[in-house]
């Protein structure tokens, strides 16, 4: 997969995009008031669709890019579009890339996606501050994925601004504005909610509707995922005392009031001792007997001892297809090959339905006819499968049709049939995975 490059600012590259717009004439706002003169002229290079070129420009690095962005009006709007599309300020540049886009509405506009972390972590700032960081979001107004790392109650200053977001990673305050504020956002459908949650804060009923994904404490989300059509969901508990039985019962009793109805679980904790982690997660399947996919992240030492006990905790649910295990410590069970290359074939027993188990280094996945196999044996197994059916595609090429009997072409159907069912389970298992992969990542 192709993907265009971020935009990170610096400070070499604040100066020559600085040139830029001096040489290009950017800052000149009579020079964006008739977008003809960014069409490219019908000779040459620029005879080329104005896509293509955007998807060859995707390649070059920001330095380049600016010089490119010198050489016409045209390629100075396209080059703009590439350079502004994913902008990533590192923490020391936030201020100047707010400036920018409060003083270039023209390049504020290009951006598809913008991080900002919490700037008040590095700067002792102000009012003029969020004043500054309003004017700038006011003027991404294509803007639809928004990381804002500020801490506090500070929603208010994002209320009203043009954009319609898709995605947002946020972590001010669950607070009245903040509610204001995603009540804005109608096509808002995958967040992360890490602020603090304010008690009495209620959210209406008919807001975030299309949210299909998110990411919160279970005080966010038992605000945000009943009734509503929540189908993936992040499950934040860092703290021992949260990794319990009854926490994690209300919690899952919580998200089986989703309408999605919720097919994937991630969760995020620190490990208990074994009988207080197992009866936990005993918890989650009890209330989510139907989950697709369940990922588990321990930023503890994930036990043997757990481990063995996992069919008690799998064999509650009745249709998981995917499992992810990961874990921080390098030394414990989970990064054992040894002990962990005979669990999936053990779990499957407990679950059936289960095809795929990726654990921290490996990868594992089920096929009817050689039972687990890591993604390295699946890709082999592709490829010998692709190997047979080109050697008998040419046997079958090659004989006279009139010495073969009705038996044999009889094998053949059967042969042929059973390789697209085996073909086909392939394919989902892969499909499967990378599904996996797509919501939680893997190893």
């Amino acid at each position: 997969m192709q993907s265009t490059p971020s935009f990170t600012h610096n400070a070499a590259y604040t100066e020559i995009a600085s040139s830029m717009e001096r040489k290009s004439g950017a800052d000149c706002p009579e020079t964006h008031a008739d977008e003809s003169q960014d069409r490219p002229s019908a000779h040459g290079v620029l005879s080329i669709p104005s896509e293509l070129i955007h998807h060859i420009l995707k390649y070059l690095g920001n330095t380049d890019l600016v010089n490119t962005a010198i050489v016409c009006p045209s390629f100075r709007f396209i080059s703009q579009r590439v350079l502004y599309r994913d902008v990533k300020p590192t923490e020391h540049m936030i201020i100047p890339c707010l400036r920018c886009f409060a003083s270039y509405p023209h390049l504020a506009s290009c951006a598809r996606t913008l991080i900002l972390a919490d700037a008040t972590r590095y700067y002792d700032v102000f009012s003029n501050y969020f004043n500054l960081l309003r004017r700038a979001l006011l003027n991404a107004s294509s803007l639809t994925d928004l990381t804002i790392l500020l801490d506090g109650p500070y929603a208010r200053y994002l209320h009203g601004c043009p954009f319609r977001l898709r995605s947002l990673t946020t972590t001010l305050d669950w607070d009245r504005d903040f509610i204001k504020l995603i009540t804005e956002q109608t096509e808002l459908r995958n967040a992360m909610f890490g602020g603090q949650f304010v008690k009495d804060v209620v959210l209406p009923r008919d807001t975030l509707t299309k949210l299909t994904r998110v990411s919160a404490s279970p005080l966010v989300l038992a605000a945000v995922v009943p009734n509503r059509k929540i189908k993936e969901v992040e499950l934040c508990l860092l703290q021992h005392a949260l990794f319990k039985d009854d926490i994690l019962n209300t919690a899952s009793n919580i998200l089986s009031y989703s309408t999605g109805p919720l097919t994937a679980l991630q969760l995020i904790a620190r490990l208990s001792d074994t009988p207080s982690a197992l009866a936990a997660l005993k918890a989650i399947a009890k209330n989510l007997p139907r989950l697709n996919s369940f990922a588990f992240y321990s930023s503890d030492v994930v036990s043997q001892e757990l481990l063995e006990a996992f069919p008690e905790f799998l064999s509650g649910f009745e249709c998981l297809k995917s499992l992810t295990l990961m874990s921080r410590n390098k030394a414990d069970a989970l990064h054992d090959k040894d002990f962990t290359a005979t669990l999936a074939s053990r779990w499957h027993t407990s679950c059936p339905s289960l095809q795929s188990v990726s654990l921290a280094g490996s990868i594992w996945l089920h096929n009817t006819r050689h039972g687990w196999v890591t993604l390295a044996g699946l890709e082999r197994l592709l490829r010998e499968r692709q190997g047979l059916l080109l050697s008998r595609q040419k046997y079958r090429t090659k004989a006279d049709p009139k010495t073969i009997s009705l038996e044999e072409v009889k094998n053949n159907l059967e042969e042929d049939k059973e390789d697209a069912e085996q073909g086909n389970q392939m394919e989902q298992q892969m499909i499967v995975l990378r599904d996996s992969l797509l919501q939680f990542g893997g190893p």
